[in-house]
């Protein structure tokens, strides 16, 4: 599993900083489920499913089909103009950095 969840980060050329601030995680936590120091839990699975469109499954390595039928709906659907995205993502990658580093700072992670 840590692969793989690895390889869908690198295909979409997400840092863990910022694959960790799309699944509400922190980089740390990230890390050490690619080292395999720990198991992500259910929450964070769908948030990479979501995050990857890829089925739960995949992710935990009990299949190799990475689409699941309902995913395949949100893949055909055109892509969301600048005013349907959320304030988060309508930041670039060093602002949602920037911002995770700063909520970070606040709950006393430095």
């Amino acid at each position: 599993m840590k692969t793989r969840i690895k390889e869908l980060r690198q295909e979409n050329n997400y840092t863990q900083e910022i694959l960790a601030i799309k699944i509400g995680a922190n980089q740390t936590t990230l890390s050490r489920i690619e080292c395999g120091l720990t198991v992500p839990d259910a929450d964070i699975i769908i948030k990479l499913s979501d995050t990857f469109q890829v089925s739960t499954d995949y992710i935990l390595c009990k299949s190799d089909h990475r689409l699941l039928s309902d995913h395949s709906s949100k893949v055909n659907q055109p892509p969301k103009s600048r005013t349907q995205l959320s304030p988060l993502e309508r930041l670039n990658p060093c602002q949602q950095a920037h911002l995770l580093h700063f909520l970070e700072s606040m709950m006393g992670y430095y």
